[in-house]
């Protein structure tokens, strides 16, 4: 069929109410995953002897083909080549904070995340870039307790945190403690009440969707048919 599907599966789509869900991509697994964080660790430290790396994760427990982890260590050096960080290989990516300096991409996702969904890894990796810099680790600190202040709504913390926040040595913080301060009633409020303006968002995304389907041609009685039968 041109479809590439089978009839069973047209005649099940037919009695869906909406478009069936798109299958995800997941990444194939292999042997060296759980030595990757260790290689990369090592790699970082700048051991690149290849020999040397195999002889370390054979006593390590890993027993399998040696192409397999040659493969690996050539993506890593050729991303070095190529001045990028060990991140860049993509299992290294999917496995392992890779990296031994902060990164504009992984460092404010691991910022953000709670402590308690942190891998072994990730926890270490956050405490070699504190222990490195102490405007980091102050940085780190006020975002974990913003963090915790909007999951928890402690509004009545906001103006301790924002007196921390100015004195960061992080210029990033200063600047977003500024820019809560010319809204400071808002942000308060967002701090602290249950209520949020999350509904009036959802109709207008709605009314957008709807007005995109119309390709820009639907006009203002047509639309408000839509919004309504919607």
């Amino acid at each position: 069929m041109r479809l590439g599907i089978s009839a069973r599966t047209v005649y099940r789509y037919e009695d869906l109410t909406e478009p069936p869900p798109r299958p995800a991509y997941k990444r194939k697994t292999s042997v060296l995953d759980p030595h990757v964080p260790y290689l990369v660790q090592r790699w970082n430290k700048g051991c690149h002897n290849g020999t040397r790396l195999y002889r370390e994760i054979h006593e390590r427990s890993y027993q399998n083909s040696e192409e397999i982890y040659a493969r690996f260590t050539t993506q890593l050096g050729r991303a070095e080549a190529q001045g990028k960080p060990p991140s860049s290989v993509p299992r290294a990516r999917r496995i392992s904070v890779a990296g031994p300096s902060p990164t504009s991409k992984n460092v404010p996702a691991l910022f953000m995340r709670r402590r308690e969904k942190l891998s072994e890894e990730q926890r270490e990796y956050l405490g070699r870039l504190c222990d490195s810099d102490r405007a980091l680790a102050h940085a780190y600190k006020l975002t974990q307790d913003f963090g915790k202040m909007v999951r928890d709504l402690e509004g009545e913390k906001l103006d301790g945190w924002l007196e921390a926040a100015e004195e960061c040595e992080a210029p990033a913080m200063r600047n977003f403690a500024a820019g809560l301060k010319k809204d400071l009633d808002a942000v308060r409020a967002g701090l602290t009440e249950i209520w949020s303006n999350g509904p009036v968002e959802g109709f207008v995304n709605k009314l957008k969707l709807l007005n995109r389907q119309g390709y820009g041609r639907a006009g203002f009685d047509l639309l408000r048919a839509s919004m309504l039968a919607a």
